[in-house]
C-alpha cells in the first residue's frame, strides 16, 4: 500500500486561550444531507432553550469588541468606516451559517485590511475605488465557494507556521507604519513625497516610515494625546484582565471614554491644528440598515483584480481554517476545511452584497467569543445582529469617535501581532524556518503588494519542503554471529562480503532519482556485484525513480551481478510493472514484503549468494 501522508496537521494550541468553560455538546461527524450543505440546519435542530442565555452572553461580549474593531479595520482597508459594520453583520451571520466551526467569528481582520490597503493604487486606478474593493471581494467569495466544494480545503495546510508568523509579524509592523500619520495628526499633504529629495522606486512599509520620519514637524499634540492616550488604556487594560482572568472590552471602553471628551472639549468643532478629525469627517454613519447592492461586473476589472484577489483569498482561508480547526480540537467537534471555505465564500459574498469588503476569521474576536461561553454557532449570529444593534442606538455618538481613538487601538493590535515568543520559537526551530519566517517577514515590509511576500513565504517554504523531501538514507545491514541483522554503525568497518545489504529509508519521487542512481552506481562499483537492498521504508516510488533503479540493475547485470529488492510492497511492485522497469530487475529479483520481520530479506539474502557462488567470481570482475 502506498505511504499516506496525514490529512490534517496537528491543531496548534497557542492560536487561542484556553476557555472558561468547557461544557459544550458534542457533535456528530455526519448527519442528513441537508444538515452538511447547511449546517445551521443541525445547529437549530439540536438547540436547546439552556444554550440561549450563554450564547446570547457571548454574542453581545463579542460585540462591544467588533463595533471599534470594525471601524477601525475599515480604516486600515481604506474604505468608509460604515463598511466595517456592513462587512462584520455580513460575515459573522453567513460564516456561522455555512462554515464548519461552531465559534469562529468571521468579520473585518487586520491582516486581510492590510492586504487591501497595500493595492490601493490599483483600487484607485479603477476609477471607483470602493466599488473596486467590491468587486474583489466577490471575486474571492466565488472562488472560495468554487474550491470548498471541490474539496481542496485540506491544502491550506501546506501554508506553514513559518510563512503565517512571518506574514502575521510583518503585518504587524505594518498596521503600526499604516496608522502613524492618524496618530500623529499628519494630514496627508503633509507627509513628505521624496526622501530628502530622492524618490524611491517602489512603494512599501519601510519607505513610508521613512517619509513618516521626515514629516514629523507637523504632529499635531492633541491628536497624538489623544491616539496616546487609547493606547495607554487598552494597554493596561491586559494587566487588568490577566488578574481578573476574564477578558474586557478595552477598545470600546477606551475608544467609548476618547469620544466623550472629544464631545465635552468640543475638539471635533475647533478648527486649524487643534481640529480633531472624527469618524464623520470621512463618511457620517447613518441610522439605517444596510441594503443589497447589485455591483457593476467589468471583465477587464476583474481580470485587473483577480490575483490579488487569489492571494487574499488564501490567506483568508488560511486563517480562518487554522482558528476553525484549533477550536475543533478543543471542544470535540468534528472540522470540515473544505466547508469551512464554503463558509468563507459565503462571508465574502455576502459582504460585497452589501457593499463591504474582505473578510475572514479573527483570532482575537473567536477567543473573546469562545472564552465568554459560547455553546453554538448562534453566538456567532448574535454577536453580528447585536453589532449592529448598537452602531444604530449610538449612532449620534458614533459620528464623534476620533480617528485618533482607532488609530490608538490599531497601533495596539499591531503591536500584538508581533509575537516575539513565536517569532523566536520559529526562527530557532530549523535553519529552513528561519528562512522562510525573514524571507515572508522582510517581503512584508519591502514589497509594494503584499500578496507577493506571502507567495515568496510559500514559494520559499515549498523549496525546502522538497529539499527534506528528497532526502533518503542508506544504511548497510550487516549479520551478527546469532545471525539476525543489524545496521552497521558510522564508525565501523566491515570487511567485503559476497553480498552487500542495504537498508533504504525515505521517498522516492522524481527529485530523488538522479542522486539514488548516483549513490546505488557508486556501491555497486564498491561491492562484489551483488546488492540487496531493503525497500520497505521506502515510499511513493514513481516512473522517474523506477527508471533509475532499473538502470542499476541492468548496470550490475553487465557487471555479471545483481540488484535484488527485497520488502517490496504491491504498491511499489504494481509501479515497477507498469512503468515497464520490471525486465530490467527480473521478477526473480523482486522478493515482497514478508509478515515476518525482514523475512523477505533473509529470503533475498540467502538466494542472492546462492548465485553469488556457483557463478562468482565472474570472469573479469576484481574482488
Amino acid at each position: 500500500m502506498a505511504h499516506e501522508q496525514p490529512t490534517h496537521a496537528p491543531a496548534n494550541p497557542s492560536l487561542l486561550p484556553s476557555p472558561l468553560s468547557q461544557a459544550r455538546p458534542t457533535r456528530r461527524p455526519q448527519g442528513p444531507l441537508g444538515e452538511r450543505l447547511f449546517p445551521f440546519v443541525r445547529t437549530l435542530r439540536e438547540y436547546r432553550l439552556a444554550y440561549l442565555r450563554p450564547d446570547l452572553i457571548a454574542g453581545l461580549t463579542t460585540a462591544l469588541f467588533t463595533v471599534p474593531q470594525a471601524l477601525a479595520y475599515a480604516l486600515i482597508a481604506g474604505v468608509p468606516p460604515a463598511l466595517g459594520i456592513a462587512t462584520a453583520l455580513a460575515a459573522s451571520i453567513l460564516g456561522a451559517a455555512f462554515g464548519s466551526s461552531e465559534f469562529l467569528i468571521n468579520g473585518p481582520t487586520n491582516a486581510i485590511s492590510v492586504m487591501l490597503a497595500a493595492h490601493a493604487g490599483l483600487f484607485a486606478a479603477q476609477g471607483d475605488p470602493v466599488a473596486a474593493i467590491v468587486t474583489l471581494t466577490l471575486i474571492i467569495g466565488v472562488t472560495q465557494v468554487i474550491a470548498g466544494i471541490a474539496r481542496v480545503g485540506a491544502f491550506t495546510r501546506f501554508v506553514s507556521e513559518s510563512v503565517l508568523t512571518g506574514f502575521t509579524a510583518g503585518a504587524g509592523v505594518y498596521i503600526v507604519i499604516n496608522q502613524m500619520p492618524s496618530f500623529l495628526g499628519l494630514e496627508k499633504s503633509q507627509i513628505a513625497k521624496t526622501l530628502w529629495g530622492w524618490e524611491p522606486p517602489i512603494k512599501c512599509a519601510v519607505v513610508d516610515f521613512l517619509r513618516i520620519v521626515q514629516s514629523l514637524d507637523g504632529v499635531r499634540w492633541t491628536t497624538f494625546g489623544l491616539a496616546f492616550g487609547t493606547f495607554v488604556m487598552v494597554r493596561g487594560a491586559q494587566v487588568i484582565e490577566r488578574r481578573l482572568e476574564r477578558r474586557i472590552p478595552a477598545a470600546f471602553i477606551a475608544v467609548a471614554l476618547v469620544t466623550w471628551l472629544v464631545w465635552m472639549l468640543g475638539l471635533h468643532e475647533r478648527s486649524g491644528v487643534a481640529h480633531v478629525r472624527v469618524v464623520r469627517d470621512i463618511q457620517p454613519l447613518a441610522r439605517e440598515l444596510p441594503l443589497l447592492q447589485m455591483p457593476h461586473f467589468d471583465f477587464a476589472q476583474v481580470r485587473a483584480l483577480f490575483g490579488p484577489a487569489m492571494a487574499i483569498g488564501l490567506m483568508g482561508a488560511v486563517e480562518a481554517i487554522a482558528i476553525g480547526k484549533s477550536l475543533a480540537a478543543r471542544a470535540g467537534h468534528p472540522f470540515d476545511a473544505s466547508r469551512q471555505l464554503i463558509g468563507e465564500g459565503f462571508c465574502n459574498l455576502g459582504a460585497g452584497f452589501f457593499g463591504g469588503f474582505a473578510s475572514s476569521g479573527s483570532f482575537s474576536r473567536t477567543a473573546v467569543n469562545f472564552e465568554a461561553g459560547a455553546v453554538t454557532r448562534i453566538s456567532c449570529i448574535l454577536s453580528g445582529v447585536l453589532t449592529l444593534l448598537i452602531v444604530l442606538a449610538f449612532t449620534p455618538a458614533a459620528n464623534l469617535i476620533p480617528i485618533a481613538a482607532l488609530a490608538g487601538t490599531l497601533v495596539h493590535v499591531g503591536i500584538k501581532l508581533i509575537d516575539v515568543a513565536r517569532f523566536r520559537g520559529v526562527f530557532d526551530a530549523t535553519p529552513g524556518d528561519r528562512r522562510v519566517l525573514l524571507v515572508t517577514f522582510a517581503a512584508v515590509l519591502f514589497s509594494e503588494h503584499l500578496e507577493n511576500a506571502l507567495f515568496a513565504g510559500i514559494a520559499v517554504s515549498v523549496y525546502y519542503a522538497l529539499r527534506r523531501a528528497e532526502g533518503f538514507k542508506l544504511r548497510m545491514l550487516v549479520e551478527t554471529p546469532e545471525g539476525s541483522l543489524r545496521e552497521l554503525a558510522e564508525n565501523e568497518s566491515v570487511q567485503n562480503h559476497e553480498v552487500t545489504v542495504w537498508n533504504l529509508q525515505g521517498e522516492l519521487f522524481f527529485a530523488a532519482a538522479e542522486v539514488l542512481q548516483a549513490e546505488l552506481t557508486r556501491l555497486l562499483d564498491e561491492s562484489s556485484g551483488f546488492i540487496v537492498l531493503r525497500v520497505q521504508e521506502a515510499y511513493n516510488l514513481d516512473a522517474t525513480t523506477a527508471a533509475a533503479i532499473g538502470h542499476v540493475a541492468e548496470r550490475a547485470r553487465q557487471r555479471g551481478g545483481r540488484l535484488f529488492l527485497c520488502g517490496v510492497r504491491p504498491g511499489m511492485y504494481g509501479t515497477f510493472q507498469r512503468s515497464g522497469f520490471l525486465p530490467q530487475l527480473g521478477e526473480d529479483a523482486i522478493f515482497v514484503a514478508d509478515r515476518e520481520l525482514l523475512g523477505s530479506t533473509r529470503k533475498a539474502l540467502n538466494y542472492a549468494r546462492e548465485l553469488a557462488r556457483k557463478g562468482w567470481p565472474p570472469e573479469g570482475i576484481g574482488i
